[in-house]
Formats: structure tokens, C-alpha cells, sequence
């Protein structure tokens, strides 16, 4: 592994070797037992934010050690990627966290939807939509007991978060570069072997993951601590 990339995979891991991602932990746990008013929210999204960042780096630290193919290490280093830049657009500001948290109500009225559409353009039964829509009634009620008023709208897309955060650039070329390697796209299934190839390709998707985790990692501290 180049220099670079070792930079990289050393700083994510001294995170947790030097105490500080146990103390976020145990930060979290402070303020889950003793919340203040209105805080609940607050609290349950930045401790998920943590377990899904958490649980992403373990896993792409297990791909790369178990040698995983170079489409997998894609695949988690891009969710690091999205993830870190949720992380810092949450930190930004009060506001939009709120916004972040109520847009997990709009991804699931969204999934709702696309099956109602199906369900519609191929006739399914009304004993077969009737449980969609039952779904989404309980789903507004469940959304107006946590004080949302109203979850119309499209949610917030990840490269619009990029650029409130000064990442957009950034964001659009980690992002397309690997997606590229993520999906079974032509370039990926057409590209002869070349071991010393995948094996720079493995060492680059683990490191940038890193790099990653690194930022949502600094951002949640940042706001827990």
C-alpha cells in the first residue's frame, strides 16, 4: 500500500485507538439516559448517524482484510461517502438536522408510493393496496406525534447536501468514480484481469473509505462532544 493510502487507514484507526470514538459512545449514552426537552430527536439521529458510520467502516475493514473484490470496497467506501456527508450537513446547523430526520417520514412515503403505482398499473386488488394505504395513514399519524406537520415534499438529495457543505466537487467525483465500480457497469465487465490492477484498486476504495469515516466521524464528535 502507498504511502498516501496508509496515511489514510492509520488516521481512521488511531480514531478508535486513541479513545475518542469510545467516548462519543459513551456520550451518547449520557444523553440518551438524560434528555433534554425537545432533544429526542436530536439525540436518535446523530446516535444513528454514529451506528450506521460505525458499522460501515467495521465492514469495509473486514472486506479489505478478507479480501474482498474491488467492487464490494467500492460499494462501502461509497456509503462512507454519503454518510460523511450527511454527518456534516446534520452539524451544520439545528435546522438541518431537523430537515435530515424528518426526511426518513419522505423516504418511506416514497417507497409506499412506488408500490401503490405498481400496484395500480397491474391491477392488483384493492385487498392488495388496501395495506399500502393503511401504511401511509399510520405513517402521517406517526409523523404528526413527532411534530411534523407535513411530509409533502422531495427529501433532501445527498449532492444537494454536498453542496450546502462546500463539498459538491468533491462529492460528484468520489461519488462517479465509485459507482463506476460498484455496479456491474461496462466499463467494470469489460475490463480484462489485471491483478496488480484490482489490487491498487482495493488499496485506494479502502483508504478513500477511511478518509471518509475520518470526516463523519470528526463532524459527529464535533456535536456530541
Amino acid at each position: 500500500m502507498s504511502p498516501e493510502f496508509s496515511r489514510l487507514v492509520e488516521g481512521a484507526a488511531e480514531i478508535a485507538a486513541s479513545g475518542r470514538w469510545a467516548a462519543v459512545k459513551e456520550r451518547i449514552r449520557h444523553l440518551t439516559a438524560n434528555p433534554e426537552v425537545d432533544n429526542d430527536w436530536w439525540i436518535t439521529l446523530f446516535a444513528s448517524l454514529c451506528f450506521h458510520t460505525c458499522s460501515e467502516y467495521r465492514l469495509l475493514k473486514r472486506a479489505h482484510r478478507e479480501n474482498g473484490g474491488a467492487p464490494l470496497l467500492a460499494w462501502r467506501a461509497r456509503n462512507l461517502l454519503e454518510l460523511s456527508v450527511w454527518s456534516m450537513y446534520c452539524a451544520k446547523s439545528r435546522q438541518y438536522a431537523r430537515r435530515f430526520y424528518e426526511d426518513a417520514g419522505r423516504d418511506e412515503l416514497g417507497l409506499y408510493s412506488a408500490f401503490t403505482t405498481w400496484g395500480v398499473v397491474t391491477a392488483q386488488s384493492a385487498d392488495w393496496l388496501q395495506p399500502i394505504a393503511n401504511a401511509k395513514q399510520d405513517l402521517s399519524q406517526r409523523a404528526a406525534a413527532a411534530g411534523i406537520d407535513s411530509l409533502d415534499g422531495v427529501y433532501k438529495r445527498v449532492h444537494e447536501a454536498a453542496k450546502e457543505c462546500g463539498l459538491g466537487d468533491h462529492f460528484s467525483l468520489y461519488f462517479t468514480m465509485l459507482s463506476k465500480f460498484a455496479h456491474p457497469t461496462a466499463m467494470h465487465i469489460l475490463a480484462p484481469p489485471d491483478e496488480a490492477r484490482d489490487a491498487l484498486q482495493k488499496d485506494c476504495f479502502f483508504s478513500q473509505g477511511c478518509l471518509f469515516f475520518t470526516g463523519a466521524f470528526v463532524a459527529l464528535e464535533g456535536q456530541l462532544i
